[in-house]
């Protein structure tokens, strides 16, 4: 009954992530969790670094600037400062959504809008530069609504200053079209490069995670989101099942009529696991003629009347291949959590023992792992 258990560690060390197949792109397009604490982390450091900028300048242009002005900018500088920091407390870097980015972002236009104020004309045509880390940060990181919202806002910023200013000089139309075309256009070529790598990488990682025959997940990116899963029903004392499945013909189809038909025959059997499958359910190609599915809030007897719905339809379904009809079964084995065990890789390899019970005692059938 032991005989494949060691396989379950080879095989996922040598295979690789992807998201369920059955959920829509606009959710597969999601980042993961460390892909959002980068992009958060890229703004957080971005917006550190306009504070570096903006006191370099202050550094450099002092001895223009009067001792109360200098003092005004410091004191700005921490209350800045204790802002950023104030949001990485309440805005972890791996909160998902806009909102945590567009508060820095806020923040920082905050800091160069006040500058401007305080510092006044003189220095207005080099401080309003600093905007432009505003605008590169909201680009890289949020969706081009939400730059668009920062420039709209950068722009209100730029006219109030104007017109607090000396409005019978400074004309808000010259003034848009002297700073903000500039920053539009940097606007829109980052926000174009970032969604354009962005969408390259995605369609890396689909490659990366998927096993390409079947369109499943390959068996590394299954390991990854059912490790995930299984620390949550740790935490909260929830079930899931583990199902393996294996085709019972498919070596006699390919030594019979080639690994054309084989490779149809895989198919055929992905699409009928597919069907009976929720969208919170995960599958993956275990081995060559080996399946696996991970059913989240799923006992056993949950887990095992989905594996003989499954089991039906693949015998139900047949190959035609040169006018002959091609019948197929699938043997099917089961172990569930917190029933057998509660390491994840042994309930697999419960799981795959019932499997190989259920072809030794005749194909076609279903089995639950039991103990005895």
């Amino acid at each position: 009954m032991a005989r494949r258990p060691a396989r379950l560690d080879q095989a996922a060390s040598r295979r690789t992530p992807r998201r369920l197949w059955s959920l829509p792109a606009a959710r597969m397009a999601h980042a993961s969790p460390d892909e959002l604490g980068a992009i958060s982390q890229t703004t957080a450091e971005l917006g550190w670094l306009l504070l570096v900028l903006a006191l370099g300048y202050v550094a450099l242009a002092q001895r223009a600037l009067g001792d109360d002005a200098i003092t005004a900018v410091l004191a700005a500088a921490l209350v800045y400062a204790g802002a950023l920091l104030m949001l990485r407390t309440l805005l972890p870097l791996a909160v998902r959504g806009a909102w945590p980015v567009l508060a820095r972002c806020w923040v920082m236009i905050a800091l160069v809008s006040w500058l401007l104020w305080r510092l006044g004309d003189a220095h207005g045509a080099a401080l309003a530069t600093l905007y432009y880390v505003v605008v590169v940060a909201s680009a890289v990181a949020l969706p081009g609504r939400w730059t668009l919202l920062n420039v709209v806002l950068i722009a209100a910023c730029l006219i109030a200053l104007a017109r607090a200013g000396d409005p019978a000089q400074l004309l808000p139309g010259l003034l848009l079209f002297a700073q903000l075309g500039p920053m539009a256009l940097v606007a829109y070529i980052t926000t174009r490069v970032a969604g354009e790598i962005r969408q390259a990488l995605e369609r890396v990682r689909f490659i990366s995670e998927t096993d390409q025959l079947t369109g499943l997940y390959n068996l590394r990116a299954f390991m990854q989101i059912a490790e995930r899963l299984h620390r949550q029903a740790r935490r909260y004392t929830r079930p899931y099942a583990l199902v393996m499945i294996d085709s019972d013909n498919l070596k006699s189809v390919n030594d019979s009529h080639g690994h054309e038909c084989g490779n149809e025959l895989l198919k055929l059997t992905t699409l009928a696991i597919r069907r009976e499958l929720r969208e919170t359910d995960v599958a993956a190609r275990y081995g060559g003629d080996e399946f696996v599915l991970l059913l989240p809030e799923t006992g056993a007897a949950g887990a095992r009347e989905l594996a003989e719905r499954i089991r039906r339809a693949v015998a139900g379904k047949h190959l035609d291949v040169k006018g002959m009809r091609v019948a197929t079964s699938v043997s099917v084995g089961i172990a569930a959590h917190p029933d057998h065990g509660s390491a994840l890789r042994s309930i697999l390899n419960k799981a795959d023992q019932a499997m190989y019970l259920s072809k030794k005692t005749g194909r076609n059938r279903v089995t639950l792992f039991d103990p005895g």
